[in-house]
């Protein structure tokens, strides 16, 4: 197969490129001019698919991001790959209308960067299966994570509050109480001192106690002794619960 001639201009812009980069290692110059011109002449054969119709809306975007042939043919090979796989993104038991959605949304976001696109669907597809997994996982056993989370945190006691009556009566030293818990809800952090039945699976699995600059995963370290209890001594907390 003959070879795609490289026009005169873009020929000396790579060999000036290499000799600016390399100076007098005429070794390197070569293997960098060679290299260079491999990869111009992949990028210009690459069969494009899907992508056809925006071969030349990629390429100048690889053209305005990369100076290198090299680093423009790792950029349009990876944006043709995202906008196949865009195009044929077909995940399993996820709503189509939620595939849509993500994909018009990604198109608005990021307009002409289909890996950012991919990425944006993907990221969406993952969260979408993570709520479902943890609504199925947490669901069943919700009221006893709870009732037992409860249990620990009204557990709590200061023995150095200083306690007073009425007319500034001191009563003396420690008290006990019910330690509050922070939950993350979306980019939102909710704080209950009595955890609602029905918050979200999803949110409920995010439950934790904030001391000072640490934090204890209280419900994350339930679900794990549930799973232990099951598991171990084959005792089915869901079930038992019905």
């Amino acid at each position: 197969m003959k070879k795609l001639d490289i026009p005169k201009e873009i020929m000396a812009a790579i060999r000036a490129a290499a000799k600016e980069y390399w100076d007098d290692d005429k070794d390197m110059v070569k293997e960098a001019v060679d290299s260079e011109i491999e990869a111009y002449r992949k990028l210009q054969a690459l069969d494009f698919g899907a992508a056809a119709a925006v071969r030349q809306e990629i390429m100048d975007s690889a053209a305005e991001l990369a100076d290198s042939w090299e680093e423009r043919l790792s950029m349009v090979e990876d944006e043709v790959a995202a906008f196949g796989e865009l195009r044929a993104g077909q995940f399993e038991s996820v709503p189509d209308a939620l595939i849509l959605m993500l994909k018009d949304e990604a198109a608005q976001k990021h307009e002409g960067d289909y890996g950012s696109q991919r990425d944006h669907v993907v990221n969406g597809v993952k969260g979408y299966l993570y709520v479902q997994e943890m609504r199925a996982k947490i669901g069943p056993v919700s009221d006893l994570l709870i009732k037992m989370e409860r249990i620990i945190g009204g557990e709590c006691y200061n023995g150095n509050i200083q306690n007073y009556g009425p007319g500034g009566t001191w009563e003396g030293e420690g008290r006990a109480f019910r330690y509050p818990v922070k939950f993350l809800d979306g980019e939102d952090t909710r704080k209950y001192k009595m955890v609602p039945a029905d918050l979200a699976s999803e949110v409920l699995v995010t439950g934790w106690y904030q001391f000072g600059s640490n934090e204890l995963s209280i419900f994350r370290a339930l679900v794990k002794i549930v799973d232990m209890i099951e598991r171990d001594y084959g005792v089915k907390l869901a079930a038992a619960k019905r």
